[in-house]
């Protein structure tokens, strides 16, 4: 695998030392970085995006009283490696995101880990504390609430309450940074919409590089670490196959899915870098000969990607 376009720098200073952000006295643990450098022919200037999923917040207060038990117990699950709440996790994250000030933070989906209004009201204020432009895809718990999960009442009733922070409609957004574009997809329930199906297709005709946000990995074609790490961690489902990941050997495609999976892996895709969570480790290796997938650690246990995005040196 060529890994000549990449470093992986880990700044892990979870055990080891500590900042002081914005002046507040506060002492926070930085967060653990995994570093992209993605060049691109064509484009003229440099970015640097900074890429979190699975933080997991899940506050509950007296407006959603019928979930108050369960959020109390997801909270517990979800503390960092130091023992820390997955909210003081991602503010400390938020305020190195403050002080860094990145062309565009992206957040990749269950950052909150139930649609309750404590948790969407307290993401949308550290967001907005930042000062930097954000795109918000939806994972798989962000919009459940108590068992409603992937059920028409959580898509009509629960997904709306996330407008505030997310813009998607149709199971995806396009972010267009001038030179490039970031394409977002929401997971439903491991499966891509036909709308974000069709709106791949389009990107073809656009002569623009794009970075791919999805929820769910991709299956890779070349490499099968990925694959296997994730039933090591997560199991099979009774064939034998992955349970958190997009593609044939995990989670089965429907038409929709394929085609897209199809449009990502095509000779001439504008696709040059994809970037995932969900199954809360990192890891990073070849879908095929050309096209890398990067994905992130847990926010809740303090992990997150940035990526450097370079105009490609022509040799």
């Amino acid at each position: 695998m060529n890994r000549s376009n990449m470093t992986r720098v880990i700044i892990f200073l979870l055990m080891t030392s500590v900042a002081i952000f914005g002046g507040c006295g506060r002492k926070e643990v930085l967060p653990q970085i995994y570093e992209e450098v993605l060049e691109i022919p064509g484009i003229t200037e440099e970015y640097e995006l900074l890429f979190v999923a699975d933080s997991h917040i899940s506050l509950c207060d007296e407006r959603d009283p019928d979930v108050k038990e369960k959020a109390a117990q997801r909270y517990e699950m979800f503390r960092s490696p130091l023992g820390k709440g997955a909210d003081e996790t991602f503010h400390n994250t938020m305020e190195y995101v403050r002080i860094e000030q990145p062309d565009l933070l992206i957040l990749g989906g269950d950052i909150v880990d139930s649609a309750m209004w404590a948790s969407i009201d307290f993401v949308t204020k550290e967001l907005e504390n930042t000062g930097v432009d954000w795109v918000y895809s939806m994972g798989n718990h962000d919009f459940e609430y108590g068992q409603e999960y992937y059920s028409q009442r959580a898509f009509e009733e629960y997904l709306p309450r996330l407008g505030k922070i997310s813009k998607a409609r149709d199971g995806y957004q396009i972010k267009d940074l001038g030179e490039f574009i970031i394409f977002l997809v929401d997971d439903e329930s491991n499966k891509i919409s036909e709308e974000a199906a069709d709106a791949l297709e389009s990107m073809f005709n656009q002569d623009k590089p794009i970075i791919l946000v999805t929820h769910v990995p991709i299956e890779p074609h070349l490499d099968q670490t990925l694959w296997q790490e994730s039933i090591n961690v997560w199991g099979a489902d009774q064939d034998g196959n992955s349970r958190v990941l997009l593609g044939y050997h995990s989670c089965y495609p429907d038409e929709n899915t394929a085609r897209f999976l199809d449009l990502v892996f095509a000779d001439g895709s504008p696709v040059q870098l994809v970037l995932a969570g969900h199954v809360h480790f990192y890891h990073r290796d070849g879908l095929d000969q050309r096209l890398i997938q990067v994905v992130t650690g847990a926010g809740f246990e303090n992990e997150m990607v940035r990526v450097k995005v370079k105009p490609a040196v022509l040799k």
